[in-house]
Protein backbone atom coordinates (compact mmCIF):
# COMPACT_ATOMS: atom_id res chain seq x y z
CA UNK A 1 0.00 0.00 0.00
CA UNK A 2 2.81 2.40 0.90
CA UNK A 3 4.12 1.90 -3.10
CA UNK A 4 1.28 2.91 -4.17
CA UNK A 5 0.11 5.90 -2.09
CA UNK A 6 4.22 6.92 -3.16
CA UNK A 7 3.26 6.56 -7.01
CA UNK A 8 0.15 8.62 -6.08
CA UNK A 9 1.76 11.55 -4.68
CA UNK A 10 4.51 11.32 -7.80
CA UNK A 11 1.53 11.23 -9.86
CA UNK A 12 0.31 14.56 -7.73
CA UNK A 13 3.81 16.39 -9.16
CA UNK A 14 3.53 15.23 -13.34
CA UNK A 15 0.05 16.89 -13.56
CA UNK A 16 -2.25 13.71 -13.05
CA UNK A 17 -3.75 15.03 -10.33
CA UNK A 18 -3.96 18.68 -8.25
CA UNK A 19 -1.04 20.11 -6.27
CA UNK A 20 -2.31 18.29 -3.34
CA UNK A 21 -3.96 15.07 -3.71
CA UNK A 22 -5.80 15.15 0.03
CA UNK A 23 -6.80 18.77 -0.53
CA UNK A 24 -10.20 19.74 0.82
CA UNK A 25 -11.82 21.74 -2.50
CA UNK A 26 -14.09 20.45 -5.21
CA UNK A 27 -17.50 21.79 -6.39
CA UNK A 28 -19.54 18.57 -4.13
CA UNK A 29 -20.43 19.05 -0.90
CA UNK A 30 -23.40 17.46 1.21
CA UNK A 31 -24.60 15.76 -1.71
CA UNK A 32 -26.51 13.24 0.29
CA UNK A 33 -29.07 15.69 1.57
CA UNK A 34 -29.26 17.22 -1.85
CA UNK A 35 -30.10 13.49 -3.04
CA UNK A 36 -32.69 13.52 -0.29
CA UNK A 37 -34.04 16.71 -1.37
CA UNK A 38 -34.63 15.24 -4.55
CA UNK A 39 -36.21 11.95 -3.74
CA UNK A 40 -38.74 13.69 -1.09
CA UNK A 41 -39.51 16.40 -3.52
CA UNK A 42 -40.54 13.70 -6.29
CA UNK A 43 -43.83 12.18 -6.92
CA UNK A 44 -44.42 9.82 -4.02
CA UNK A 45 -44.42 5.77 -5.32
CA UNK A 46 -45.31 2.65 -3.41
CA UNK A 47 -43.65 0.65 -5.83
CA UNK A 48 -40.00 1.63 -6.87
CA UNK A 49 -36.55 0.07 -7.96
CA UNK A 50 -33.29 0.82 -6.95
CA UNK A 51 -29.75 -0.52 -8.00
CA UNK A 52 -27.09 -1.16 -5.43
CA UNK A 53 -23.57 -0.76 -6.88
CA UNK A 54 -20.42 -2.10 -5.41
CA UNK A 55 -16.57 -1.37 -5.62
CA UNK A 56 -15.59 1.14 -8.13
CA UNK A 57 -12.22 1.76 -6.87
CA UNK A 58 -10.12 2.05 -10.38
CA UNK A 59 -12.20 0.33 -12.20
CA UNK A 60 -13.68 3.41 -14.21
CA UNK A 61 -14.41 1.98 -17.83
CA UNK A 62 -15.95 -0.53 -16.12
CA UNK A 63 -18.07 1.64 -13.55
CA UNK A 64 -19.04 3.55 -16.90
CA UNK A 65 -20.51 0.73 -18.38
CA UNK A 66 -22.40 0.10 -15.38
CA UNK A 67 -24.20 3.66 -15.44
CA UNK A 68 -24.85 3.20 -19.20
CA UNK A 69 -26.26 -0.11 -18.74
CA UNK A 70 -28.29 1.29 -15.22
CA UNK A 71 -29.72 3.95 -17.92
CA UNK A 72 -31.63 1.62 -20.05
CA UNK A 73 -33.34 -0.45 -17.39
CA UNK A 74 -34.43 2.34 -14.97
CA UNK A 75 -34.04 3.42 -11.08
CA UNK A 76 -35.22 5.67 -9.21
CA UNK A 77 -32.00 6.15 -7.36
CA UNK A 78 -28.64 4.51 -6.30
CA UNK A 79 -26.71 3.37 -3.76
CA UNK A 80 -22.54 2.78 -4.30
CA UNK A 81 -21.55 0.28 -1.65
CA UNK A 82 -18.11 1.90 -0.47
CA UNK A 83 -14.53 2.29 -1.84
CA UNK A 84 -15.68 4.55 -4.72
CA UNK A 85 -11.87 5.36 -4.67
CA UNK A 86 -8.27 3.52 -4.46
CA UNK A 87 -6.83 5.99 -2.66
CA UNK A 88 -9.42 8.82 -1.03
CA UNK A 89 -8.14 11.71 -2.61
CA UNK A 90 -10.04 14.94 -4.19
CA UNK A 91 -9.75 13.80 -7.47
CA UNK A 92 -11.06 10.11 -6.99
CA UNK A 93 -13.94 11.40 -5.12
CA UNK A 94 -14.41 14.14 -8.24
CA UNK A 95 -14.92 11.03 -10.71
CA UNK A 96 -16.99 9.34 -8.34
CA UNK A 97 -19.00 11.66 -8.62
CA UNK A 98 -18.84 12.38 -11.82
CA UNK A 99 -19.69 9.11 -12.87
CA UNK A 100 -22.88 8.35 -10.39
CA UNK A 101 -24.02 11.86 -11.86
CA UNK A 102 -24.41 10.39 -15.19
CA UNK A 103 -27.85 9.01 -14.08
CA UNK A 104 -29.37 12.07 -13.33
CA UNK A 105 -31.13 10.30 -10.07
CA UNK A 106 -30.27 10.58 -6.08
CA UNK A 107 -27.28 8.84 -4.99
CA UNK A 108 -25.95 7.71 -1.85
CA UNK A 109 -22.55 6.04 -1.00
CA UNK A 110 -21.52 4.09 1.53
CA UNK A 111 -17.82 4.62 3.87
CA UNK A 112 -15.33 2.26 2.08
CA UNK A 113 -11.94 1.21 4.13
CA UNK A 114 -9.91 2.44 0.91
CA UNK A 115 -12.26 5.92 0.78
CA UNK A 116 -11.07 7.01 4.47
CA UNK A 117 -7.30 6.44 3.38
CA UNK A 118 -5.37 10.01 3.98
CA UNK A 119 -7.80 12.57 4.73
CA UNK A 120 -10.31 10.69 2.89
CA UNK A 121 -12.56 10.67 5.96
CA UNK A 122 -12.58 14.41 5.72
CA UNK A 123 -13.36 14.48 1.75
CA UNK A 124 -16.22 11.99 2.50
CA UNK A 125 -17.98 13.58 4.84
CA UNK A 126 -17.47 17.11 3.16
CA UNK A 127 -18.98 15.75 -0.37
CA UNK A 128 -21.12 13.71 1.22
CA UNK A 129 -22.46 14.31 4.82
CA UNK A 130 -21.69 11.72 7.61
CA UNK A 131 -20.74 8.42 7.42
CA UNK A 132 -23.74 7.06 9.46
CA UNK A 133 -27.30 8.06 8.35
CA UNK A 134 -30.43 7.03 7.80
CA UNK A 135 -34.00 7.83 6.20
CA UNK A 136 -37.58 6.58 5.62
CA UNK A 137 -38.96 6.35 1.88
CA UNK A 138 -42.11 4.71 1.04
CA UNK A 139 -42.85 1.96 4.20
CA UNK A 140 -38.62 1.00 3.84
CA UNK A 141 -35.97 2.02 6.16
CA UNK A 142 -32.98 3.03 4.51
CA UNK A 143 -29.71 2.53 6.96
CA UNK A 144 -26.27 3.43 6.55
CA UNK A 145 -23.10 2.95 8.81
CA UNK A 146 -19.39 2.60 8.93
CA UNK A 147 -18.13 -1.29 9.75
CA UNK A 148 -14.35 -0.46 8.31
CA UNK A 149 -13.08 -1.51 11.46
CA UNK A 150 -9.79 -2.22 10.75
CA UNK A 151 -8.88 1.20 9.03
CA UNK A 152 -9.64 2.51 12.60
CA UNK A 153 -7.74 0.76 14.19
CA UNK A 154 -10.39 -2.09 15.99
CA UNK A 155 -11.27 0.66 18.60
CA UNK A 156 -14.79 -1.54 19.52
CA UNK A 157 -17.10 0.99 18.56
CA UNK A 158 -17.28 0.66 14.68
CA UNK A 159 -19.79 -0.33 14.16
CA UNK A 160 -21.50 1.95 16.50
CA UNK A 161 -24.03 -0.33 17.54
CA UNK A 162 -25.66 1.74 19.99
CA UNK A 163 -26.46 4.79 16.37
CA UNK A 164 -27.21 1.38 14.67
CA UNK A 165 -29.59 0.17 17.52
CA UNK A 166 -31.51 3.91 17.73
CA UNK A 167 -31.13 3.89 13.90
CA UNK A 168 -33.42 0.81 13.56
CA UNK A 169 -35.89 1.03 16.51
CA UNK A 170 -38.92 -0.51 14.69
CA UNK A 171 -42.38 2.09 13.64
CA UNK A 172 -45.62 0.86 12.64
CA UNK A 173 -45.50 2.47 9.26
CA UNK A 174 -42.01 0.70 8.23
CA UNK A 175 -42.60 -2.41 5.93
CA UNK A 176 -38.94 -2.95 5.53
CA UNK A 177 -35.77 -2.08 6.81
CA UNK A 178 -32.41 -2.39 4.75
CA UNK A 179 -29.10 -2.09 6.32
CA UNK A 180 -25.42 -0.91 4.43
CA UNK A 181 -22.07 -1.53 5.11
CA UNK A 182 -19.15 -1.91 3.34
CA UNK A 183 -17.22 -4.74 5.38
CA UNK A 184 -19.60 -7.42 5.89
CA UNK A 185 -19.63 -9.10 9.36
CA UNK A 186 -17.27 -12.18 9.84
CA UNK A 187 -14.57 -10.28 7.23
CA UNK A 188 -11.21 -10.16 9.01
CA UNK A 189 -11.54 -6.21 8.59
CA UNK A 190 -14.98 -6.35 11.18
CA UNK A 191 -14.41 -6.55 14.42
CA UNK A 192 -14.78 -9.90 15.18
CA UNK A 193 -15.90 -8.98 18.84
CA UNK A 194 -18.57 -7.23 16.91
CA UNK A 195 -19.70 -9.72 14.72
CA UNK A 196 -22.78 -11.84 17.19
CA UNK A 197 -23.92 -8.38 18.52
CA UNK A 198 -24.62 -7.47 14.99
CA UNK A 199 -25.97 -10.27 13.72
CA UNK A 200 -28.81 -10.18 17.42
CA UNK A 201 -29.39 -6.65 16.83
CA UNK A 202 -29.88 -6.84 12.56
CA UNK A 203 -32.16 -10.45 13.58
CA UNK A 204 -33.86 -8.45 16.82
CA UNK A 205 -34.90 -5.47 14.99
CA UNK A 206 -36.47 -6.94 12.06
CA UNK A 207 -33.86 -5.68 9.19
CA UNK A 208 -34.51 -8.05 6.11
CA UNK A 209 -31.60 -7.52 3.87
CA UNK A 210 -27.89 -6.41 4.64
CA UNK A 211 -26.51 -5.06 1.94
CA UNK A 212 -22.20 -5.08 1.41
CA UNK A 213 -19.12 -4.85 -0.79
CA UNK A 214 -15.57 -4.91 0.04
CA UNK A 215 -14.94 -8.64 -1.25
CA UNK A 216 -15.41 -7.76 -4.63
CA UNK A 217 -17.84 -11.22 -5.39
CA UNK A 218 -21.36 -11.71 -4.99
CA UNK A 219 -22.84 -13.81 -2.33
CA UNK A 220 -26.24 -13.89 -0.96
CA UNK A 221 -27.15 -16.06 2.00
CA UNK A 222 -29.31 -16.38 5.11
CA UNK A 223 -28.35 -16.33 8.07
CA UNK A 224 -30.28 -15.17 11.41
CA UNK A 225 -33.62 -14.64 9.54
CA UNK A 226 -31.71 -11.76 7.80
CA UNK A 227 -30.66 -11.78 4.43
CA UNK A 228 -26.83 -11.30 3.48
CA UNK A 229 -25.94 -9.70 -0.21
CA UNK A 230 -22.57 -8.77 -1.00
CA UNK A 231 -22.23 -7.30 -4.61
CA UNK A 232 -19.83 -7.39 -6.98
CA UNK A 233 -16.70 -5.00 -7.86
CA UNK A 234 -17.50 -3.46 -10.57
CA UNK A 235 -14.20 -5.22 -12.37
CA UNK A 236 -16.56 -8.29 -11.86
CA UNK A 237 -19.22 -6.50 -14.25
CA UNK A 238 -22.42 -6.94 -12.47
CA UNK A 239 -24.75 -4.64 -9.78
CA UNK A 240 -28.31 -5.70 -8.34
CA UNK A 241 -31.35 -4.13 -8.75
CA UNK A 242 -33.77 -4.09 -6.01
CA UNK A 243 -37.79 -3.86 -6.85
CA UNK A 244 -39.68 -2.70 -3.45
CA UNK A 245 -43.46 -3.02 -3.71
CA UNK A 246 -45.33 -2.54 -0.14
CA UNK A 247 -43.88 -5.80 1.71
CA UNK A 248 -42.79 -6.94 -1.27
CA UNK A 249 -38.98 -7.54 -2.15
CA UNK A 250 -37.24 -8.91 -5.03
CA UNK A 251 -33.45 -8.28 -5.88
CA UNK A 252 -31.82 -9.42 -9.28
CA UNK A 253 -28.26 -9.55 -10.44
CA UNK A 254 -27.59 -7.63 -13.26
CA UNK A 255 -24.79 -8.54 -15.71
CA UNK A 256 -23.51 -6.05 -17.99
Amino acid sequence: MRVWVTLLLVCAGCGAFEFHPYELRGPHRDLHARSLERLFGAEPKQAFRFAVVGDMQLFLDDSAAAMRDLEQRGVDFVVQMGDLTEFGSTQEYEWGVELLSRLKVPFFVVMGNHDALGMGQKLYRRTFGPESFSFTYSGTRFVFFDSNSREYGFPGDIPNLQWLKTALTPEPAVLNTFTFSHVPPGNGDFDDALVAPLVKLQQKQGVAISFHGHVHQYHDVHAHDVRYVTTDSMKGRSYLWVDVDGSSVQVQRATF
